[in-house]
């Protein structure tokens, strides 16, 4: 029995204890809700009740146990390791607790614990099913961080494991050593935060998104329980608060994560159809759908299977949605996505379970639930014992999907006559359908890693059908490597921008129509005022914009977001009178309107201002790079971008970040005197006369002279050409470098905000470190050139002039072996200032074999020149170059962009979630005036 020094296993078993409790109470407690619905006994709700208030105080003391083990650093346990350090600040042991997988699931268990407790005061007649939903639930939850094997199946990874217990560190000589915590520094402070998470977003993100999550399985507790009981109506009226709780909260979390990728990610916008962005999004909208059709059936008793359908389908999508972020599926496409921890199949159980009892709950006959039942045994079994399992899972996905078109078509009650043309059912059903199809393209664009991986059985006849068709996709299923478009951006905005003008088209358009039959002239004339504002401020926004032909699509969306909002406003005060509490819809569709105003003004008009203006091709530093995106500023240089003059002051470092300054001058007009010097065009110019430039320098050029002879110019300090000058200062930005050794170095943008654009800045590239040798020379730079090829050192170029062999009279001179094979480069090395040197690297092969090194340093311009290859096939020969410490300015490659109108875009998600409380607010009013009555 080893006497481990430092460690405190009694947290750790405290811990485990605590799970253990949790899932044991809230197993209790769902068997006695069930008990207590099936005999009508108050005895087992109390003890139900009873058994879930034991499960919330256990989960909650688990939850503190593990901030207590971060806030102590207790590097000690695997968990404490792997997120938190020493040098992290503490705002952030927030973020340390749900950056991983144990903790994510502590945390959702943690909000269905404070969603449990008010659904037992408030859900009344319903208490026993949905309470019974939501403890069986949190007893799936809790196994995912219990961390016991039952045989050789391991059930859950638990946060409160010793590192030295971790199955991939037992039995490794390091954990028999008692101290082992003292003498190996890896164990003295721990792996750290990932500094992508390191923002003040990623402390209120997770928990909102996780809440709204969680917020999902009271809608849905609600369906089963209505479908258990048999009341297939009833349930709507207590679920709709909580359908637009999720909408709200769920909404505005996945909104919080675009805010969070704005700020901190440099990509360089606020939605980019990340897999696990989409993953939250899509239940979102089927929640969305879900609330409104619950709306119409409230009304008119219509769309009863649709509201049940997209209710159900919402908290499987949930489901899903951790399937994808938690198995690992995604961890090579996603920012977001954690890394696979070997609990893929118990991820999949849990998903394929919710969708086996929700198929089960829409099968109205006991005989279609016993003969789904049974084949879904039989599938578990094929796949269980036999190498079939993805076969058994695909028969699984598509026999549930035939059942539940049967369960429509035979066990939901149809209306006696469809829907009026001109009703607002029916357009809400037509919205919410769009919402489904919306839904649908991202989600089989997001599974894109799943399709591969469940297509895999059939390989061959998706092969035949590629011989047949001739279409790529199913050779690309058969092969495993569907893959996703490799502008994704536009993939998705080419599919959801239609999907986005129908649907706020309809916010406008159904907002004036009353459920049944509808005036048609009342109805026009209604929105015709709303309909010509639309139409004006689309066409002003087209010309403002500059929309071209093929961009007519924006054009449409302008104009049916903005009808959106003046349909809504319109309702909200010339027909509401301005009555506030029951406008929370129309303040929500506005809301949403403007979130799509300002997402569509601000990507399709965003315009990268950073050109690069040097002579400096920075495209060779690296192939990300491009001279039209990107700038390239020396220290303390002042040059035109944009509409700004910019200079980069110099950098700052403070603990683990490396801040850059880059002040903003105003542009103002330039007037050139006789005799001053300009760069343009890649030479030297020398002005002629007095002038003011007009807009391009080859108009002007009648203006200047060329300087054949540069080496009398102060070259050092001649400017580029620009008819502007910098005027004052305006502002100052301080993009960042995050240094993290573990994770690598993370580059955070700084924004300039005014009301009317934002000002998005990034470093691109930096040299973060003193980078030389002890000879004073930086890292050498391969070049392959040709004869006659030209490229650039620092500020510093060089030319390729020719090759020649050293010559048997010249042997001697260079030491050259009577054996040895030699070659000669004659390189032409051209400083700032236009003085050409000469330097001749020598290719040595001594006795044809052995690579001799021969570096020439050629000293007026602090260049070492190695010749290293020749390549007499392609012609272009390898160098080696290095540039000494002294000889260059320090300089960063910078990326700003200018985002026109994005406060609309803010402005909306705060309106959007307002009008969302406001609707929570009005149905609880109105829920609760209606038992009273």
């Amino acid at each position: 029995m080893i006497n481990y020094v430092g460690e405190h296993t009694w947290i750790g078993k405290f811990g485990d204890a605590l799970i253990i409790i949790s899932i044991t109470a809230a197993l209790v407690a769902a068997i006695s809700f069930f008990l207590s619905y099936r005999t009508k006994q108050d005895s087992y709700r109390r003890m139900g009740r009873l058994a879930f208030w034991v499960h919330s105080v256990a989960l909650v003391s688990a939850a503190l146990t593990l901030f207590y083990m971060l806030f102590n650093q207790y590097f000690e346990y695997d968990y404490v390791w792997k997120h938190a350090n020493r040098d992290m600040p503490l705002r952030y042991i927030f973020s340390c607790f749900w950056e991983g997988q144990e903790g994510s699931f502590l945390l959702w268990s943690f909000w269905h614990v404070v969603l449990g407790n008010i659904l037992l005061f408030t859900a009344k007649k319903w208490e026993n099913l949905t309470m019974m939903v939501i403890a069986v639930f949190q007893v799936m939850l809790g196994a995912m961080v219990l961390g016991v094997y039952i045989f050789d199946y391991k059930i859950g990874n638990s946060p409160f494991t010793l590192i030295r217990q971790m199955p991939e560190n037992i039995g490794l000589p390091w954990t028999t050593m008692a101290t082992y915590l003292q003498d190996i520094p890896t164990f003295q402070d721990g792996r750290g935060l990932n500094p992508l998470l390191q923002n003040y977003w990623m402390t209120i993100h997770p928990p909102t998104l996780f809440l709204g999550y969680a917020s999902t399985i009271i809608p849905f507790a609600f369906v089963v329980a209505g479908l258990v009981s048999g009341k297939l109506r009833e349930w709507i009226k207590p679920a709709l608060p909580w359908a637009y709780f999720s909408v709200a909260v769920l909404g505005i979390g996945i909104l919080m994560g675009g805010a969070w990728a704005y700020e901190a990610l440099s990509f360089g916008g606020f939605w980019a159809w990340d897999p696990v962005e989409n993953a939250s999004l899509i239940p979102w909208i089927t929640m969305v759908g879900a609330a409104h059709v619950m709306i119409v059936n409230q009304h008119k008793n219509r769309s009863l299977f649709t509201a049940i359908f997209l209710t159900l389908i919402t908290f499987c999508l949930v489901m899903y949605a951790s399937f994808l972020v938690h198995s690992g599926v995604l961890g090579d496409t996603s920012v977001h996505a954690f890394t696979g921890n070997g609990m893929m199949k118990q991820h999949l159980f849990m998903l394929l379970l919710i969708v086996t009892v929700s198929t089960t709950l829409l099968l109205l006959r006991k005989q279609m639930k016993m003969v789904f039942l049974g084949l879904a045994l039989v599938f578990i079994i094929i796949g269980w014992s036999t190498d079939y399992e993805i076969a058994a899972l695909v028969a699984f996905l598509v026999t549930a999907v035939i059942l539940i078109i049967v369960a429509y078509r035979k066990f939901f009650p149809k209306p006696a006559k469809e829907e009026p043309l001109w009703s607002r059912e029916f357009w809400i059903f037509i919205a919410s359908l769009v919402l489904l199809l919306s839904a649908g393209q991202v989600l089989i664009e997001t599974s894109k890693p799943i399709w591969n991986i469940l297509a895999e059985p059939f390989a061959g006849p998706l092969l035949n059908l590629y011989q047949l068709t001739d279409i790529e996709g199913f050779r690309s299923l058969a092969e495993g490597k569907l893959a996703p478009n490799s502008d994704v951006i536009a993939h998705f905005n080419k599919w959801q921008i239609p999907f986005a003008f129908i649907v706020t088209f309809l916010i406008g358009f159904a907002q004036f129509l009353k459920y049944g039959k509808n005036n048609l002239g009342k109805f026009f004339k209604k929105i015709g005022i709303s309909l010509i504002v639309a139409l004006a401020v689309a066409i002003f926004a087209a010309i403002r914009l500059d929309y071209k032909n093929d961009e007519f699509v924006l054009t449409i969306l302008v104009f049916t977001t903005v009808f959106a909002i003046a349909v809504n406003a319109d309702y909200l005060f010339r027909t509401m009178g301005g009555k506030f509490d029951e406008a929370g819809a129309n303040v929500a569709h506005i809301g949403f309107a403007l979130v799509m105003l300002g997402a569509l003004i601000s990507t399709s008009r965003s315009d990268k201002i950073s050109e690069n203006g040097s002579r400096f091709n920075i495209e060779q530093l690296n192939e990300d790079f491009k001279n039209n995106e990107d700038i390239l500023l020396f220290v303390e240089d002042t040059v035109p971008m944009g509409p700004y003059f910019v200079s980069y002051e110099g950098r700052t470092k403070k603990g683990i970040n490396v801040y850059y300054e880059v002040d903003y001058f105003n542009k103002l007009p330039r007037t050139y005197k006789e005799g001053d010097y300009v760069v343009a065009r890649g030479a030297i110019f020398q002005s002629t006369v007095d002038h003011t430039p007009g807009a391009d320098f080859v108009m002007d050029q009648k203006y200047w002279e060329l300087v054949e002879d540069p080496r009398n110019v102060d070259v050092d300090n001649v400017k580029s050409w620009s008819p502007f000058k910098p005027g004052e200062k305006i502002f100052t930005l301080n993009p960042r470098i995050q240094l993290n050794p573990e994770f690598g170095n993370v580059a955070e943008p700084a924004t300039k905000r005014y009301w009317n654009r934002d000002i998005y800045t990034h470093v691109r590239w930096a040299e973060l470190e003193e980078d030389r040798d002890e000879n004073g020379f930086r890292t050498p730079v391969e070049l392959d050139l040709a004869v006659g090829d030209t490229a650039f050192i620092g500020a510093t170029q060089i030319r390729l002039n020719g090759l020649s062999v050293i010559r048997e009279d010249e042997r001697e001179k260079y030491m050259i072996g009577a054996n040895d094979l030699a070659v000669r480069a004659m390189i032409g090395v051209k400083d700032s200032r236009g003085n050409v040197y000469e330097a001749e690297p020598l290719y040595i092969l001594r006795d044809s074999v052995l690579l001799v090194p021969d570096p020439v340093i050629q000293d007026e311009t602090g260049l070492q020149l190695n010749f290293t290859k020749i390549n007499p096939q392609t012609g272009k020969h390898k160098f080696t170059i290095a540039e000494h410490a002294s000889n260059r300015k320090e300089f960063i490659v910078l990326q700003a962009i200018q985002f026109p109108m994005i406060n609309i875009l803010w402005i909306g998600c705060i309106v959007m979630f307002l009008g969302t409380v406001m609707a929570i607010r009005h149905r609880i009013k109105t829920s609760k005036k209606s038992n009273l009555s």
